[in-house]
């Protein structure tokens, strides 16, 4: 593809729903990128089109390509492999929202067309963008805090019900807890921290009585030795989650409350909120000492516009690697379908409950 670096990139966002609406209003706004259309059979969609004053087309295959110069997929996971795969075979870059697919061997057909076409491909794993997930890599793989020891994650929030009713897809098997929320957490555990070598896991459905979880504990071991414990639940309403420590979701409350809690040797840091604990005097610190904290000063940002400038530089070949690629995805992917495999089917933990 050849365009001018001077004019806008020509994006057209495919789904209009809580994350494709956020996409459309941002392309539309960003200094670097023109929405040419949103592309969503949904009545509801044509109001956002008429607000941004771009093109509602009901089917990608409308799309006139000659005036496109990249793609936001941000459709229900069982969709991404059809639209992606379109896209692909016309040698449009590609931004496909996590989870990459529904599955892995759709991630896998998804990666594989997009190297074998050499057309660029990044996953939306938006919070690699935030400064202090760079920071807090540095001072895990330079052991600024001793040897990493430990790691606490909680991500806990009440989804509304009509988050359900929107979206009855929500209620399935790809629909969870795991794989539509703790997939960020996956790809950040894995960036931060390295290859996983151990999972032991759980899930409960007791709460919505849907066919997917909305609760689930996962106990992970890496390759480092450090050991990490999660938590995560949609049916609790409670300050401790990502989006909540750091707002950068509009639907999601803010708290200024750390969601997750580092321990090393010689320290501890509260992320996202970036809060380090040490000792006191800066000694050798053990239990009988009195500790410190002190604030990691790290820039904010607005990380979905950050990784929109880097999809843009990808499609004007201004930069050539992608800061979370098709693999990368399959990563965060992989890890979930870990952990599934270490649960018991909810089925099994039903009649086992009733038996009991």
């Amino acid at each position: 593809m050849n365009m001018n670096n001077n004019e806008p990139a020509r994006i057209v966002v495919v789904g209009a729903g809580l994350i494709g609406e956020r996409h459309a209003k941002l392309v539309a706004r960003h200094t670097m990128t023109e929405l040419a259309a949103i592309v969503d059979p949904a009545p509801q969609s044509n109001q956002l089109a008429d607000e941004l004053g771009c093109k509602k087309l009901n089917d990608i295959s409308e799309i006139a390509m000659d005036e496109v110069d990249g793609a936001i997929i941000a459709t229900p996971n069982a969709n991404h492999l059809k639209s992606g795969l379109f896209f692909a075979n016309k040698n449009i870059p590609c931004l496909i929202e996590k989870p990459i697919a529904d599955n892995l061997k759709n991630a896998e057909l998804l990666a594989s067309e997009f190297d074998k076409l050499g057309v660029p491909l990044l996953i939306g794993h938006h919070r690699r963008y935030h400064p202090f997930v760079d920071r807090t890599k540095e001072i895990i793989e330079q052991q600024e805090l001793g040897i990493p020891v430990m790691a606490s994650i909680i991500w806990a929030v009440r989804k509304p019900d009509d988050y359900f009713e929107k979206g009855a897809w929500r209620t399935k098997s790809d629909g969870g807890p795991l794989l539509i929320n703790f997939i960020h957490e996956a790809d950040l555990l894995l960036h931060i921290f390295g290859k996983v070598i151990e999972i032991q896991a759980m899930t409960s459905n007791f709460q919505r009585g849907q066919a997917v979880e909305d609760t689930a504990g996962v106990l992970l071991r890496f390759e480092s030795g450090l050991m990490a414990s999660v938590i995560l639940s949609d049916a609790a309403l409670t300050p401790w989650s990502f989006e909540g420590a750091c707002s950068e979701n509009p639907n999601i409350a803010g708290t200024g409350i750390s969601s997750w809690r580092i321990g090393c040797a010689q320290g501890a840091l509260e992320f996202p909120q970036m809060n380090v604990w040490t000792d006191k005097e800066d000694q050798t610190g053990d239990w009988s000492r009195p500790l410190k904290s002190t604030q990691e000063d790290v820039t904010g940002v607005e990380p979905l516009y950050e990784q929109l400038t880097h999809f843009t530089n990808l499609i004007r070949k201004t930069e050539t690697k992608a800061k979370c690629d098709g693999w990368d995805g399959i990563q965060a992917m992989r890890l979930i379908d870990l952990i599934n495999q270490s649960v018991e089917p909810l089925s099994s933990l039903e009649q086992h409950v009733k038996a009991v």
